[in-house]
């Protein structure tokens, strides 16, 4: 497959995982607010929508680290003109990988 391909697919799984995302953590929203998480909604209780939830977003993080893979060469030169010291571009790379170590990390001893 080329590679205008596998993007385009893994931006569209994305989206999809974005919106399931979305809809799932409002469904959460809506049912504390209104129904007090007693009632079942689309036939799914509070833990489906939870697991919806977190499932989405754990698809979502994996895909937008293969789209940053993916797009490197793009956010390096982003990154060079942007900023012309490399020491300050390379802390600044090295806030970006904390990030995501802080954002990933935790996943490893949820389970």
């Amino acid at each position: 497959m080329n590679r205008l391909k596998t993007n385009i697919i893994i931006d569209i799984l994305m989206l999809v995982s974005f919106a399931a995302m979305s809809f799932s953590g409002f469904v959460l929203q809506m049912r504390k607010v209104f129904f007090a998480n007693r009632s079942p909604f689309m036939g799914m209780s509070r833990h489906a929508w939870s697991d919806i939830h977190l499932w989405s977003a754990i698809v979502v993080l994996v895909l937008l680290v293969l789209h940053l893979v993916l797009h490197w060469k793009a956010v390096d030169g982003f990154f060079k003109k942007s900023i012309a010291s490399p020491a300050v571009r390379y802390a600044v790379y090295l806030l970006l990988v904390v990030l995501a170590l802080v954002t990933v990390v935790p996943w490893f001893f949820a389970f």
